[in-house]
């Protein structure tokens, strides 16, 4: 019996294993990732064919619906960016499904303890629509008070939509669910529709965090709904510092947007007119955009906008991210972008959450070193933001990391930002973390012991899945 069921597998194996590498050739763009598939499809009689159905293969098409009308937006004057800074605009307006607006007000919010309570105050003060969506929704005092702002909402009438990545998120849905369904809100999970069979999709995740009440206040940046981005009694610091961003203005119909088509995704749900899309006035003088990147028909909008960020610099590049896993056109651009004199700065947090996305880290780091990136590790605490800064003047910030995963295959949001006034705010909290920060040296990577270069060179080879 266990002889002829090794047959079995093993002429189902070599029916499968054909048709998988057929569509790794026909749908693998980088060569390293299809490599990595035929090997595990080779060595893994039945299994790889198998764990390529499951991991290998991206499942989600959407076509975009326009959910922003013309003349939604005031008309605020032409949009002008610094001249030096024109070749970036033009890849955002190649690239983005949503246009560069003026008239926006972008306030840094450091750590849960300046963004909970803005964000509470928006969900108290709403009066028709509150749409939010986080990667990670804790069971703790933190979205306790969140959960109870949301389910007071929906009693005074509000349209209440949470939306929660079914992996980051697991087992919040349901609680959740049954609290806000009794008080006329909806929670849900992201997971299209036709569940497991149709869209095995344990790969692809939802990693944006977005609020939004009544179309009108918007935030997004690094925050889930956590306690951990909290200072606790008798702690120094959060177990994981970050940064998230309070906007108004037009800029905030493309934060609903992207709540919307996520929404749709999930449930079915079309959410449309004045509730969630209201006009909306000049609120500031930043000039800003929002952009959705996911496997669908955005991937790779935020690889492509960072490429063309590091490409127009000129005098200075900041960078900060918790995971740090750069796919060779990053690497080569921030390498060319240092040797034409550029002064490209990299700031990681040497404690990780993830010990293995450190260690596949720092089998990266002598490359860029070596060609003169200055590369600082921030100590003691866990720095969790996700920041880019160009010369001075240009900044993004969102939900999206520097590595693969974010670049490919999450859903991630982010917001390009012209303001030399932000720039400054953001720059006094990387200031802040690089006077605190420890230089890597060539000296100090070739001091590691050849035992731990070999493991992390080992566990780089999985970037593409890490």
């Amino acid at each position: 019996m266990q002889f002829a069921t090794t047959l079995g597998l093993m002429g189902l194996h070599l029916v499968l294993a054909p048709v998988a590498c057929v569509h790794v050739l026909l749908n693998k763009r980088q060569p390293s990732a299809a490599a990595l598939w035929f090997v595990i499809v080779a060595a893994l009689p039945f299994f790889g064919p198998l764990s390529y159905w499951f991991f290998g293969i991206n499942r989600i098409a959407r076509k975009a619906r326009r959910r922003i009308k013309p003349g939604a937006l005031q008309d605020a004057g032409p949009i002008q960016v610094p001249a030096e800074l024109e070749p970036l605009r033009r890849v955002g307006d190649a690239i983005a499904r949503y246009p560069l607006v003026n008239g926006n007000k972008v306030d840094p919010l450091v750590n849960g303890d300046e963004a909970y309570p803005a964000m509470l105050a928006a969900i108290e003060s709403a009066r028709q629509s509150l749409g939010i969506v986080s990667y990670i929704f804790d069971e703790d005092d933190v979205s306790e008070r969140f959960a109870t702002a949301l389910r007071d909402a929906a009693s005074r009438g509000v349209q209440v939509r949470v939306l929660v990545d079914g992996i980051g998120a697991w087992g919040l849905g349901p609680r959740l669910r049954r609290t806000l369904m009794a008080t006329g809100g909806r929670v849900a999970a992201f997971w299209p529709q036709g569940r497991f069979l149709k869209h095995p999709s344990l790969n692809l995740r939802n990693h944006r965090k977005i609020l939004v009440a009544d179309g009108r206040v918007g935030f997004t940046g690094g925050l889930n709904v956590s306690a951990r981005h909290v200072t606790q009694e008798g702690d120094k610091y959060p177990r994981s510092s970050d940064i998230h961003f309070r906007l108004e203005g037009p800029v905030v119909q493309h934060l609903s947007a992207a709540f919307a088509d996520d929404w749709e995704l999930a449930t079915g749900e079309v959410l449309r007119g004045l509730p969630w899309f209201p006009a909306l006035k000049t609120a500031g003088d930043v000039v800003a955009r929002g952009i959705a990147s996911g496997p669908d028909r955005t991937l790779g909008r935020l690889h492509s906008l960072l490429l063309g960020a590091l490409r127009t610099a000129r005098t200075r590049v900041d960078l900060m991210s918790p995971y740090f896993i750069p796919d060779q056109a990053i690497l080569e651009a921030l390498r060319t972008a240092s040797r034409s004199g550029v002064r490209v700065r990299l700031l990681l947090p040497r404690r990780a959450d993830h010990r293995f996305m450190y260690r596949a880290a720092r089998a990266y780091l002598w490359e860029l070193v070596e060609a003169g990136v200055e590369v600082y590790e921030v100590l003691p605490e866990f720095v969790h933001a996700k920041l880019a800064v160009v010369d001075g003047k240009w900044v993004m910030f969102g939900s999206s990391n520097l590595d693969a995963r974010s670049f490919r295959l999450n859903f991630e949001f982010n917001v390009e930002a012209y303001s030399e006034t932000l720039v400054k705010r953001v720059y006094e909290y990387l200031n802040h973390y690089r006077a605190k920060a420890e230089r890597v040296t060539l000296r100090s990577l070739k001091a590691e012991h050849v035992t731990v270069r070999l493991r992390n060179a080992f566990i780089k080879l999985f970037s593409p899945y890490l």
